[in-house]
């Protein structure tokens, strides 16, 4: 399989610590990793010095110009979702668990069609910066700074801080850095080159980082695949439920029901609303180029159940002792173990590329949302280049601010993932439903949806609190077993139901009252059945997405 490099694995409270690096690079390795730094720089300094860019101008910076052309949107929706989170959290849970994870990634295939088709028409004809911004033109001011405030929070507790804390085990494990220096090093230059560039030169290196991570990664997936003896010897390794998708009702983690419908209400909060990910679609001002690049975008994501969830289960067949002390090490344990020197290099620049892309993506919509929600609002005559330093402000505080979340997780979970993905079923099904329903009828009012909203986000507090701070105090009861072990994925269903029905009885209270019903929808707020039924039809690239996905998951099931 290959030679072990330094010390072996020491288990503590958190995740797996190092006595001594488990790695020795080679001059090859680092003149890869080397190359790619140069790289990165040449781009960054390529967009900041084109011709028609603005350097103080606020669409150039924040949005790129609106000129990015579908490719690049594209392979921007990829390389932002998969950071290092994801390479840690996804083969984490798939040496844990199996390839049910990876229904995350497909479930965001049909995700990105409803984004191009139904959320992104609206999006560009208003012009907006953010998409707290599209709730106020629809609603009013103050659903937009809740919702602000919110989305701000998302990228602190869900990406920002978790990809800074995969980011630093990985360096942890690779050189043996204190996983503080580590996050300092890369949070350093991470937000350099984002502060300089903007959205422009963050979306332009994710097309560098999106094609190095794509490429590596089926590498390893080679050389793992050989390591372990190929499908067959995959297989007899590993339990028989790890090659599943979908499990009975009573699986602790994937239940049928939840990944069915759990994981598409968690993907159109994550996908069509989430700022991080609807900004890339707002970097253009053609409807045409934002659809084809989600569409692309939809292609990709069927790669990672093979290049991300597939080598979890590799190393979990390949070094069972040390995945079960720590599941979060499997990505890196491949890298470590099976690899020749040269690819390990190549290796450690995807993982470089992967952290500093959702992190830039991050950091970018974090200061767009100060800058464009917050700043500008409270000072409307504020100029131009004072939002652009706004904005480069913005991001170094979210950088300090997440530098201090990193303990807090380093307590929370074994498993990454599931930890991105419990936090964010608190808000995701309120979320999901309100801007749902804001695009496909007229006759949801301000009112309703903050109604309905704040029951669902505050039933979702309350109940990721009593699951995860307060279970010690419910003790043994039928309630306290009941919520402890309520899967999130079906909570997210209950969420989702739950505001629906308050918001469909509110919008019924509020024509009752007024004795009018408010008018049809337009075309564009045509029900989101008819919406997609017509983009399957006109375009055969989403059509044939949405089919090969259905056929991958019935052959997994």
């Amino acid at each position: 399989v290959g030679c072990t490099r330094g010390k072996a694995w020491v288990a503590t409270g958190g995740p797996a610590m190092l006595v001594e690096p488990l790695l020795a690079l080679s001059w090859l390795d680092w003149l890869f990793i080397g190359a790619y730094l140069f790289v990165l720089a040449a781009v960054t300094l390529w967009v900041r010095l084109r011709p028609h860019y603005n350097t103080v101008a606020t669409e150039d910076f924040f949005l790129g110009g609106r000129d990015v052309s579908w490719w690049a949107i594209g392979l921007s929706l990829f390389a932002s979702n998969l950071g290092t989170d994801h390479l840690v959290g996804l083969a984490g849970s798939g040496a844990a668990s199996g390839l049910s994870v990876g229904s995350y990634e497909w479930s965001a295939t049909y995700t990105l069609v409803i984004l191009g088709w139904v959320f992104v028409p609206h999006y560009l004809k208003a012009r907006i910066f953010t998409t707290p911004e599209y709730l106020e033109k629809r609603f009013s001011p103050s659903l937009r700074t809740a919702f602000t405030w919110l989305t701000l929070a998302s990228i602190l507790l869900t990406k920002v801080s978790v990809t800074l804390f995969a980011g630093g085990v990985i360096m942890r494990v690779l050189f043996g850095w204190n996983i503080y220096i580590s996050v300092a090093v890369l949070l350093t230059i991470t937000a350099l080159y984002t502060s300089v560039g903007g959205l422009g030169a963050v979306m332009y290196t994710e097309v560098l980082q999106a094609a190095l991570l794509f490429v590596g990664s089926f590498v390893l997936l080679y050389y793992g695949m050989q390591a372990v003896g190929g499908w067959e010897g995959l297989r007899e390794k590993l339990p028989e439920e790890h090659f599943h998708l979908l499990h009975d009702m009573d699986h602790p983690e994937y239940p049928w029901l939840g990944v069915l419908v759990g994981m598409p209400i968690a993907s159109i909060w994550y996908w069509c609303t989430d700022q991080v990910m609807v900004q890339r679609t707002l970097a253009t001002r053609e409807e045409p180029v934002a659809k084809r690049g989600t569409v692309f975008a939809g292609w990709l994501k069927i790669t990672p159940m093979f290049t991300m969830v597939l080598p979890g289960l590799i190393a979990a067949a390949l070094f069972p002792d040390e995945i079960a002390k720590d599941s979060n090490q499997a990505y890196v344990l491949l890298v470590i173990h099976v690899l020749p020197a040269g690819w390990i290099g190549v290796m450690v620049a995807v993982i470089l590329c992967s952290f500093m892309a959702s992190l830039a993506s991050c950091f970018n919509s974090s200061s767009t949302l100060v800058t464009m929600d917050l700043y500008r609002r409270a000072y409307p005559d504020a100029s131009e280049e004072s939002m652009v330093w706004v904005g480069r402000l913005a991001t170094v505080v979210m950088a300090v601010l997440s530098f201090l979340w990193v303990p807090v997780i380093d307590q929370t979970s074994s498993q990454l993932f599931l930890y991105i993905q419990s936090v964010s079923m608190i808000w995701a099904g309120p979320v999901a439903v309100v801007f749902l329903a804001a695009v496909c009828s007229e006759r949801v009012t301000d009112s309703s949806v903050k109604i309905s909203a704040g029951v669902g986000v505050t039933m979702g507090v309350v109940f990721w609190l009593m699951q995860n701070v307060y279970y010690k105090e419910m003790g043994q009861s039928e309630l306290g077993d009941f919520i402890r072990n309520f899967n999130f994925l079906l909570y997210a269903i209950f969420s989702a139901v739950v505001t629906g029905v308050i918001l469909v009885i509110c919008v019924a209270v509020e024509e009752l009252l007024s004795g009018m019903q408010r008018a049809a929808p337009d075309d564009e707020t045509k029900p989101l059945s008819a919406r997609l039924t017509r983009c399957l039809y006109a375009n055969w690239a989403a059509g044939t997405l949405i089919l090969t996905v259905a056929i991958l998951t019935a052959i997994f099931a």
